[in-house]
């Protein structure tokens, strides 16, 4: 298990913190999941980098490998997390219809690389932005890419006693 997400989920789904500085506590049973979005229209750094230095092909190769991989890495992780809590995970990216439709499109409609930025959207995700541009949403589609949830949690590094580990470190 990567434990740097599984924390980030573990916490998240706990569902206890402080909403404007006062305690609050969910009532939610039902947590809803991007997972999917990155792997389906290049959302991470290392596919602008593999369009970089082998254009679609290699980019149809890394986004391949990613979504070869959600069942087995992702999927069995977060729901293990969350379920620990009683709750549920809803993942909108890996419905059906939407899978079909997008391992259907070409790669060059659903991600901007190598595209001019006459927009000022950026490249990955593009057919995401572009639907929240033309859905009124025009903040949201021009929002910066944020951090992976381990990096924005800060989980990925961690301090075991004295020494320093990475919270990519697997367990078996």
């Amino acid at each position: 298990m990567d434990l740097s997400i599984g924390y980030a989920f573990y916490f998240a789904a706990r569902g206890i913190g402080l909403y404007a500085g006062i305690p609050y506590t969910t009532p939610a049973r039902v947590l809803l999941s991007g997972l999917g979005a990155d792997e389906l229209f290049a959302g991470y750094t290392r596919h602008a980098t593999a369009f970089s230095h082998h254009g679609f092909r290699g980019l149809l190769d890394e986004l391949n490998l990613d979504f070869s991989r959600l069942g087995k890495r992702n999927l069995g992780r977060d729901d293990r997390v969350i379920a620990h809590w009683g709750r549920e995970a809803r993942y909108p990216f890996l419905d059906e219809k939407l899978l079909q439709w997008a391992l259907s499109c070409p790669v060059w409609e659903k991600c901007g690389f190598g595209q001019a930025d006459k927009d000022g959207l950026e490249p990955g995700k593009k057919v995401l932005r572009l639907l929240a541009w033309n859905l009124g949403m025009r903040g949201v589609a021009r929002e910066k890419k944020r951090a992976q949830i381990q990096f924005g949690a800060r989980t990925a590094k961690m301090e075991a006693g004295k020494a320093r580990t990475k919270g990519t470190h697997l367990l078996s």
